[in-house]
């Protein structure tokens, strides 16, 4: 993946759409995909697809497409979702627990710790690890 350091923020911005999107197409089996065939289903041109995905290398062949196993990785790669991240949480309250328990915060890269302790009566404290 060749790396260029002027990436504009239009293109950061998309970056994360083309994950979500490669990420819905990969389960349901789809292998390879045209920068035409992402035009159509995502609303941006084939050429802004394709110049999007050239600022970090070259991912497709022309005439064959984009392998959506091999994208997607690359652009999770580029956007650092891999990448775990150490939280905590202090305040488990009904809105610490929420976020505590949304699911997305382990598919987000996040490792989380939860810690409660009531100040009154020092009732109980919570410790929670999200791996």
């Amino acid at each position: 993946m060749a790396k260029n350091d002027s990436v504009s923020l239009s293109v950061v911005k998309r970056l994360p759409r083309y994950y979500r999107f490669l990420g819905e197409i990969k389960k349901n089996g789809t292998v390879r995909i045209s920068s035409g065939e992402l035009s159509k289903r995502m609303g941006f041109t084939a050429s802004q697809i394709r110049q999007d995905l050239n600022c970090f290398g070259g991912f497709g062949q022309q005439g064959y497409g984009y392998n959506v196993e091999q994208l997607y990785k690359e652009i999770g790669s580029i956007l650092g979702v891999n990448n775990h991240l150490k939280t905590i949480l202090i305040g488990a309250g009904n809105l610490g627990h929420a976020i505590a328990s949304h699911m997305l915060l382990k598919h987000a890269g996040l490792t989380s710790s939860v810690f409660l302790i009531k100040t009154k009566h020092l009732q109980a404290s919570l410790y929670v690890t999200y791996p």
